[in-house]
């Protein structure tokens, strides 16, 4: 058995409307399904999710306060007065930048930009930044992905006289900022359509409105910012992200290009994905290792040879961001482990994490653990400990922090991520007041949701039906990719991939239709599903090239398995791994105590019988019980998720079958032609004669003695006279090995499917 980590939910919707709607548009019934999902009903709305780039974005001047702000700039370039660009750390930030600061650059502006340091100064507008700006000699200061909620700093900003536009797209307080212009697509006071714009979205409106026409050629940086913000993807960020894509496949921004190179990544075939995975995480890695400047000069870069130094020194940056990242999981992971039992929300602070890091860090626990994580980096010498938090849908993680104001040096965030600072002697109690309001609300109990999009079989799935979901794309929040659910299926050639091997390849089987199939950090579950388990699983369908084969292939998201699996460990390789394992709920099943001598490394999790336990999901059982019985004891009480076979005897077995009948007779002739008859003296000529092992020798002797048909002293047999005739399988000695091997044919050399029916018969009755 294998619980899946999400609880997968799929939507109903009204059979009748999708069928008209599949009519109406003179598409196949899969797609008006997904577009009635999507509140996509109409011709109209059809056409425009389909077709973005035939429609016009919106006139930048519905947002309010633009005219003012553009009048001030104009007004600021003409006079020759210098403009300082205040912007952010991220991808959406930096893109943010380049954008306004290409517009800007080509009307004549004296143009500077300036990032707010991650670690000395955090995010936003900062009070001691103004200040430096102003006695630079700036006189206007344009705030891009940032400033909405810096009240304090714009009050300032007026005391030092100076001027300030706002152009931002985070949450807005209940009282605007001061300024001399504030561009929000959720202002009050605002006309514009539409709500979801990005930083770099605002960013790219304001240059607009400056220039007096779009700048499409700036809009590859627009896609990137938009789909690095995870901001929604419909309407007219669909719109943007559609056209930035055509520009980054066809003429990309010098910078993008170079990058893509680094990362190996071909941009006359970029999609989101592209994004998301490859140039969004570079140009993050930097502002999270340190200074941001580095991305944004790329970006801004002309020349070739610049763009390939800066590039590079980003690169470096992923790379170094990507092992601090596998290095401080590690090392979470295994405190966590240590545990004797993992809280309902995961609190792990450590000197020397990189703060930068440890969002990324706590999605990695939240996934793993499914309860919501908060990782800290110690710093002693300031008292305080510096981090980030990650959560599941159902703890409000802003709300439930706000509850700790008083204990807490600061924080901020949403109900899914949050950043916060607490003193060092407030830890303790900061984790155990969560702790308890994790409890209070039942976390671990409550799986997060997986939309799933539709059920299907693996016959359902080709190119063409792929290629009909690609034409949704760019997917991303509104608009997520497809997920699908198959069900009851086969998993074969399954193993790990991958340089540290934490992916997992595998095809998936039906009724001789097989699907290729991909587990990103999956890689664990090769080892976890036995090789007959009916596997649910649910992922993305893609299609995979290779040397010019174009085949689909199903990105496996999560996967499931609803009946106990049997694991065979019969032989020494599997074993050895087995024994390696470290698994808390892993029980060890032993029928003989000195097994465990051999073995010391399971002692800790032993039981020789099912009353020793009250329960166990995982059971190993390791040596053989002297009757099948003993196993099926425990199976019934234990009822197991999971079953691992060992069996393991001793390698120096005294036979591997009973003597027959006529091999008791001819010794019974031999002891009474040559008595007194030594074992010691006839056993080599047995041996030879007959083929008998010196066990096999001892075994027939002790039962005739057992029957009193001999007597034996010192090794010497002698026959007794008896007339009474008596059956071997009277003697005890010969009905408990008669059992012994019966039991060695049952369980050690039985078939694999042979052991699971029997053990599912078991289970059932």
């Amino acid at each position: 058995m294998i619980h899946s980590k999400y609880r997968w939910k799929t939507e109903e919707v009204d059979g009748e409307k999708v069928a008209n709607l599949a009519k109406e548009l003179n598409v196949s019934l899969p797609l008006a399904k997904m577009l009635v999902k999507r509140k996509i009903t109409t011709e109209g709305q059809y056409d425009k999710f389909m077709n973005p780039s035939k429609y016009a974005s919106y006139d930048p001047f519905l947002l309010a306060e633009m005219e003012q702000a553009v009048e001030r700039i104009k007004s600021a370039i003409q006079a020759g007065e210098k403009i300082m660009i205040y912007g952010d750390y991220d991808a959406d930030g930096v893109t943010s930048i380049a954008v306004l600061y290409k517009t800007l650059e080509s009307l004549g502006a004296l143009v500077q930009f300036y990032i707010p340091n991650r670690f000395t100064e955090g995010y936003g507008p900062n009070q001691n930044a103004f200040q430096m700006i102003k006695n630079q000699g700036f006189d206007l200061i344009i705030t891009v992905d940032n400033g909405i909620a810096a009240l304090e700093v714009m009050d300032f900003a007026q005391e030092i006289g100076m001027d300030v536009i706002i152009t931002d797209h985070h949450e807005m307080r209940e009282t605007l900022p001061q300024a001399v212009a504030v561009i929000h697509p959720k202002h009050p006071d605002s006309n514009y359509p539409f709500e979801d714009l990005a930083g770099v979205g605002v960013s790219y409106k304001l240059s607009h409105a400056l220039l007096g026409e779009e700048p499409t050629h700036l809009l590859d940086m627009v896609a990137v910012g938009t789909v690095a913000d995870l901001v929604s993807l419909t309407d007219e960020n669909r719109l943007l992200v559609q056209k930035g894509l055509q520009v980054l496949r066809e003429k990309p921004n010098t910078g993008l290009r170079v990058l893509a190179s680094k990362a190996s990544v071909k941009l006359e075939e970029a999609n989101e994905e592209t994004i998301g995975f490859a140039i969004a995480p570079r140009l993050n890695a930097v502002g999270r290792l340190g200074a941001a400047d580095p991305a944004a000069e790329l970006l801004l870069a002309f020349d070739e040879e610049e763009a390939e130094y800066l590039a590079e020194e980003i690169d470096e940056a992923n790379v170094n961001r990507r092992k601090l990242v596998s290095d401080i999981t590690a090392s979470a992971v295994a405190i966590l482990e240590a545990k004797t039992e993992i809280p309902s929300i995961i609190v792990v602070a450590e000197k020397d994490w990189n703060p930068g890091v440890l969002g990324i860090v706590a999605s990695r626990l939240v996934e793993k653990f499914n309860r919501p994580v908060i990782c800290l980096a110690i710093d002693e010498e300031a008292g305080i400990a510096k981090g980030s938090g990650r959560s599941v849908p159902h703890f409000h993680l802003y709300q439930e922090l706000d509850k700790n104001r008083a204990i807490l040096e600061a924080f901020g965030g949403h109900p899914m991520a949050a950043g916060m600072t607490v003193s060092l002697h407030n830890l303790a109690a900061l984790e155990a007041a969560l702790i308890a309001q994790a409890d209070a609300l039942d976390v671990t109990s409550v799986k997060r949701e997986l939309s799933v999009e539709d059920t299907l079989q693996l016959a359902d799935v080709s190119l063409p039906f792929i290629q009909m979901i690609e034409k949704m794309a760019p997917f991303g929040t509104g608009n997520v990719k497809p997920v699908f659910q198959f069900e009851e299926i086969n998993l074969k050639d399954t193993k790990r991939i991958g340089a540290d091997k934490t992916h997992l390849k595998t095809v998936l089987t039906d009724q001789n239709v097989l699907l290729d199939g991909i587990g990103f950090n999956l890689g664990d579950l090769a080892d976890n599903v036995a090789q007959n388990a009916l596997v649910s699983v649910v992922g993305e369908l893609n299609v995979n090239e290779w040397n010019h084969i174009r085949k689909p292939q199903l990105r496996l998201v999560d996967l499931e398995v609803n009946e106990f699996q049997l694991f065979d460990a019969r032989n020494r390789t599997e074993w050895q791994r087995l024994l390696k394992e470290s698994e808390r709920e892993r029980v060890f099943i032993c029928f003989n105590q000195e097994t465990v001598t051999k073995l010391p490394a399971i002692a800790a999790n032993v039981v020789y019988t099912p009353d020793d336990r009250e329960s166990a999901r995982e059971v190993v059982f390791v040596d053989l019980p002297k009757e099948t019985g003993h196993v099926e004891a425990f199976i019934k009480k234990f009822q197991p998720e999971r079953i691992y076979v060992h069996f393991g005897a001793s390698e120096n077995q005294d036979f591997q079958a009973l003597p027959d009948r006529k091999a008791f007779a001819n010794l019974f002739a031999l002891i009474k032609k040559y008595q007194p008859f030594s074992l010691e003296k006839y056993g080599p000529a047995l041996n030879q004669k007959f083929g008998w092992s010196k066990q096999q020798i001892d075994f027939m002797s002790n039962v005739f003695f057992e029957l009193d048909f001999v007597k034996i002293e010192s090794g010497v047999i002698l026959l007794n006279n008896l007339s009474e005739k008596r059956n071997l399988e009277e003697a005890e000695i010969y009905q408990s090995k008669k059992q012994e091997l019966a039991t060695r044919e049952k369980l050690l050399y039985a078939s694999f499917n042979e052991l699971f029916s029997w053990m599912k018969r078991i289970m059932e009755a």
